[in-house]
């Protein structure tokens, strides 16, 4: 047995809106006149997290926790490779309010690993590469792993992480959680770790910024992973370079340092798809039909987990 166990968690269905409410205020923010998109309680994306964790990982389970339980054609399908947990997310730590979905699964992904240890995934990462290499990695540094989040920013991504059961460093950054605000972003979730990391670097692994989130979140990144090459959105990379944010995004990136991707599919992608679908942006754009035929970056990684479909 590896040291880093292959089972695989993910989290999702934690809000009964399924994280709608982002979407809804950017709506209300850019004084849009639309229907909001019903609720997105399992999509194409949170499909090909599960199918690419499995085809390329081979798990020995793929734990999946939810409090609202996912339902309609995707989950259905996603159901014979996931072994689904009904949780009743944290409401607190250490006297401090948590309330927001996201901040309660950053609360729950730590303890998870801390319990159990394995491989956290964020509902919305695409897997590329096996993450096999990375369970045995020697000494206390293996026992914990993070990539960074842009090339030199002060970050690292918690949308994949890798533990050891038990492992020093997720404990001492769910210690932290004392002084934690529900209010504030990203503090506690990609920051802190960073700050560790300079603190303990011998008890956690960075990989680099390639590893697990990468492309990012900007406009520019989405636009050209999930919209280059299709026929309502020309862009024009010719000089070979999209984007210099957080590092340099080339139009030959070939995705080979990649084991995983974090796709951005809550506001970040919605946002930007948002000006060719206002109606229903998610559900018109993201097809089978479309990812089988369409040559954008994303649908040539995608495809392949849609072979038996």
């Amino acid at each position: 047995m590896s040291k880093i166990p292959n089972n695989i968690h993910v989290i999702y269905g934690l809000a009964e809106n399924f994280g709608w409410d982002e979407y809804e205020h950017f709506v209300a923010e850019v004084g849009k006149t639309m229907t909001r998109p019903k609720a997105d309680p399992f999509n194409i994306i949170r499909y090909l997290n599960v199918k690419s964790a499995y085809d390329v990982n081979k798990p020995d389970n793929i734990f999946y926790y939810y409090k609202h339980e996912p339902e309609g054609e995707w989950w259905d399908r996603a159901l014979k490779y996931i072994t689904p947990i009904k949780i009743e997310p944290p409401t607190e730590i250490f006297g401090n309010p948590v309330n927001h979905f996201a901040h309660q699964a950053d609360v729950i992904r730590l303890q998870v690993l801390i319990e159990e240890g394995g491989i956290y995934l964020d509902s919305d990462v695409l897997c590329n590469k096996s993450f096999g290499p990375l369970l045995d990695i020697e000494g206390d540094k293996g026992d914990f792993i993070m990539s960074k989040e842009g090339d030199g920013l002060h970050k690292l991504s918690n949308a994949i992480m890798l533990s050891k059961k038990g492992a020093e460093f997720p404990q001492t950054w769910l210690g932290r959680y004392t002084n934690f605000n529900d209010d504030v972003w990203v503090e506690h979730s990609i920051e802190l770790p960073y700050t560790l990391a300079e603190e303990f670097p011998n008890e956690i692994t960075i990989l680099g910024h390639k590893a697990f989130a990468w492309p990012l979140y900007h406009s520019e990144h989405l636009r050209w992973f999930f919209r280059n090459g299709v026929n309502y959105a020309k862009c024009d990379y010719s000089d070979g370079i999209v984007s210099k944010l957080g590092g340099n995004l080339t139009t030959d990136e070939t995705f080979d340092e990649s084991y995983a991707l974090h796709l951005w599919t809550g506001k970040s992608v919605t946002n930007e798809f948002v000006k060719d679908f206002p109606d229903n942006p998610m559900e018109d754009w993201l097809t089978v039909e479309n990812i089988r035929n369409i040559d954008t970056p994303f649908n040539k990684l995608a495809r392949r987990f849609l072979e038996d479909i």
